[in-house]
């Protein structure tokens, strides 16, 4: 299986609540002006897919983790005094059983901020651990790219180039992606355009009449977003369909006073269809999320 590229971006960068977009017009380390703050929520929703928050984060700190070992994931981010993102770093680990055997999925990857673009890069490896406890390495991917900007300094594409390592064979790729703004100027689709095969996505995205995201569909992933009166996103659900399907529910439980989430619980569902009339296995996880915020 051939991950997605920008896909697997977000897919470590995201995880809905996992980092927020910041500005506030008074910040007290610069002055930020209403085409400045109109450009980096437009930028931050690429990277984040939230809403703006009115306050001046400086950084964020997230953890997820579940007691069985399924899910573990550590992200770091900071910010500038009118919200531009200037450096993130994730590593996940995914841990699942498939059978007799426990696959292992690990992401690591970085973005950060230079000049007027932010360069990203992402390593992915899938490995098998069999029922003696040997490891066997399935695959190895390896992705660096740049997000570019218009001459307003809102992000347009996004290039990169990467390899994967299946086994021997070894598979180069070149893919770009470009976003489309709607007539409210809300990003509507993008486009990833690549070489290799199976890399090449659209993503769609929908909003209720208060322009709230309330959904993208990518692929074979539906994700869903729920808000409540105050504005506050309350929940959301991925689907993800591959060789399983994944349902992960993500649920807030607590806010700060600008409306952050705090702590938030996940509720995740794998369903492998089972072969030659066999039922299918369904294995259910849980994992809490905490979420350390600094102003």
């Amino acid at each position: 299986m051939v991950l997605q590229g920008v896909l697997v971006l977000k897919k470590s960068l995201l995880l809905c609540l996992m980092c927020s977009v910041s500005y506030n017009a008074h910040s007290s380390e610069k002055t930020c002006s209403g085409d400045m703050i109109s450009v980096n929520a437009f930028n931050n929703f690429i990277f984040t897919q939230e809403q703006p928050f009115n306050d001046s984060l400086k950084e964020i700190n997230l953890r997820i983790k579940s007691k069985d070992d399924y899910i573990s994931n550590n992200t770091h981010a900071e910010f500038d005094g009118c919200g531009v993102l200037l450096k993130l770093k994730s590593n996940e680990v995914i841990k699942s059983q498939i059978k007799e055997n426990i696959l292992i999925n690990a992401t690591d990857m970085a973005i950060n901020k230079n000049d007027k673009i932010w360069g990203y890069k992402m390593t992915f490896k899938m490995s098998a651990v069999n029922q003696d406890g040997i490891e066997k390495n399935i695959m190895l991917q390896k992705m660096s790219g740049k997000f570019q900007t218009d001459i307003n300094g809102k992000i347009n594409k996004s290039e990169d180039t990467s390899y994967v390592l299946i086994g021997k064979d070894r598979m180069s790729a070149k893919a770009v992606t470009t976003f489309l703004i709607d007539d409210k100027d809300r990003v509507s689709e993008s486009s990833r355009v690549s070489t290799m095969k199976n890399d090449s996505v659209n993503t769609i995205y929908s909003y209720d009449s208060k322009n709230r995201l309330i959904q993208t569909r990518s692929g074979s992933t539906i994700e869903e977003f729920t808000y409540g009166d105050d504005n506050r996103e309350l929940s959301s659900k991925k689907v993800q369909e591959f060789f399983t399907t994944e349902t992960t529910v993500t649920t807030c439980k607590d806010w700060n006073k600008f409306g952050r989430c705090t702590d938030a619980e996940q509720d995740i569902s794998v369903l492998i269809k089972g072969d030659k009339g066999k039922k299918d296995a369904i294995y259910n996880h849980h994992a809490d999320i905490k979420y350390d915020y600094v102003y």
